[in-house]
């Protein structure tokens, strides 16, 4: 027998939902379900760890969710940027793509809309097209601000609800908003750098974009990281760099060149994913700067294990995804309240500590 700790929910046992028992077993929706019904391939030690709680509360189903799946279906709306293979937005998209596997048995059905993130126009066609798909909620990643403020002003004026993931919009109407705090994330990464260098020497933020639409949580790390160092006077200077992602390699080396010309250059901060990037041309040039980066993509771990990044800050993407979807089965489905702002934690992870996030690396194929 698998002992539990069912003391907290004891008065509530039987009113338990599949996904309380889920999250009591640490396993997916779609697991408990395999179990219950008896369909499916499910590990013996799993099964029978579900099998002693669903015992233990004495699960009872939820006829009154099962006549919600068989009477009503919901159509939830992804508007989230393309992707290659091994990038950042792959990981939200998979989150959102779980939660819709474990939530299928309550009618919640997800259609995801990819847009350009360099294209403006990419971003209103579709939105366009999701708006033509008359969803029951959207789930809104904003990295286009001024197009997506005025598609959440459209939204509101249909009365479509949507939550924001990543990047948060002040007095958007959203139902909620799950991401980082950037702000606090920009000054952990000043504090992170400040650390390494030892207070003293030149540092570089360098932004790399594609285009001229400002993404509001690169902005905020970046103000995050200024703040930190505004309020110390023991670094000598900091300068702002942005450059085009798209320059030529031999172009990104005579950029770094510069930006380590002065003997006292000492540190370096990319505030998105594609820390990668400065992270080869310091390799190759064979210099010694200390990076600090963001999110935990296969190409910045290959550089955090080899010393060449010093620390990656990142903020679960995937949890992003899954709890954004799962609001509108709250709200749907079970007719609950949901929290209107959900912070995740800021994990900083480092050469000493990957080993323990190898699960959360998408892994490039």
């Amino acid at each position: 027998m698998i002992f539990f700790n069912f003391e907290p929910i004891l008065n509530r046992t039987l009113q338990m939902t599949i996904k309380e028992i889920a999250r009591l077993a640490n396993v997916s929706l779609g697991t408990v379900d395999r179990v219950i019904h008896k369909r499916g391939k499910v590990s013996p030690k799993t099964e029978k760890k579900i099998l002693d709680i669903l015992k233990y509360v004495d699960y009872r189903p939820n006829i009154y969710a099962r006549g919600l799946v068989l009477n009503k279906l919901f159509t939830i709306a992804a508007l989230i940027p393309s992707f290659e293979m091994g990038e950042y937005w792959e990981i939200p998209q998979n989150g959102i793509m779980k939660g819709a596997q474990d939530l299928e048995q309550f009618g919640i059905r997800v259609k995801v809309f990819n847009f350009n993130q360099n294209l403006p126009e990419s971003f209103i066609e579709q939105s366009e097209k999701v708006i033509a798909l008359k969803p029951d909620g959207i789930i809104l990643a904003p990295v286009i601000n001024f197009e997506a403020v005025r598609f959440t002003k459209k939204l509101n004026k249909l009365k479509i609800p949507f939550t924001i993931i990543d990047s948060n919009i002040s007095d958007s109407g959203a139902l909620c908003f799950i991401g980082q705090d950037a702000y606090q994330s920009g000054k952990l990464a000043a504090k992170l750098l400040k650390s390494e260098i030892g207070g003293k020497g030149n540092i570089s933020i360098i932004s790399i974009k594609n285009n001229e639409n400002h993404n509001k949580t690169l902005q905020k790390r970046i103000e995050g990281f200024r703040d930190y160092f505004l309020e110390s006077d023991e670094i000598d200077q900091i300068s702002l760099r942005e450059f085009d992602i798209n320059q030529r390699a031999t172009d990104w080396k005579e950029l770094l060149r510069q930006v380590s010309s002065t003997p006292d250059t000492a540190g370096i901060f990319v505030p998105s994913s594609k820390v990668h990037f400065v992270a080869e041309v310091i390799e190759d040039l064979n210099v010694t700067i200390k990076l600090v980066g963001n999110d935990l993509i296969e190409r910045n771990a290959h550089f955090l294990e080899k010393g060449v990044i010093n620390y990656l800050i990142c903020q679960r993407p995937e949890n992003q995804g899954y709890i954004a979807l799962d609001a509108f089965y709250r709200i749907l489905v079970l007719k609950q309240g949901i929290q209107k702002e959900k912070y995740l934690p800021l994990d900083i992870v480092t050469k000493e500590n990957l080993g323990y996030y190898n699960d959360a690396l998408i892994r490039l194929a």
